[in-house]
């Protein structure tokens, strides 16, 4: 698949956006700049300051339009954002396929590779701790 990355915010996101598109890479998938010629967007929020919430946000707008209106099949929120605003995001926007929060990097090509939505309910993945079930999100508002 054709894979579209948006990295937003501090240079920790960068390296997660490089990672991420080494791991969709060596998973055989193909990275392009062009998010009208992808089939699966990513983008990596901020959630810094309100400025970089409202950017993240408007990022994911925009990929969620493009979502209805071109190639792509699948959105993915990570980052600092679909971090702290798991369940917010998903319910404000039903575009999103996957949420993966900061400490989710290599649940990527998991993300990418799921089937493409029919109306069910986003893919989340949770990070585990060693020694009980998964953690659950947080209960954070946007606004």
């Amino acid at each position: 698949m054709k894979i579209g990355l948006i990295s937003l915010g501090c240079p920790k996101n960068l390296v997660d956006s490089e990672v991420m598109l080494g791991l969709a890479r060596d998973a055989g998938h193909e990275l392009t700049q062009d998010a009208a010629a992808a089939e699966v967007l990513v983008v990596n929020t901020c959630a810094f300051i309100d400025s970089a919430k409202q950017e993240s946000v408007d990022a994911i707008l925009e990929m969620a339009q493009r979502k209805k209106d071109g190639a792509c099949r699948r959105l993915i929120v990570t980052g600092c954002l679909a971090e702290r605003y798991r369940d917010e995001l998903r319910a404000e926007i039903p575009e999103i396929d996957v949420v993966l929060g900061t400490g989710e990097v290599p649940q990527i090509v998991a993300a990418i590779a799921g089937a493409p939505r029919s109306g069910a309910a986003p893919l989340t993945f949770f990070r585990t701790s060693p020694s009980g079930p998964p953690e659950p999100p947080g209960r954070h508002r946007t606004r």
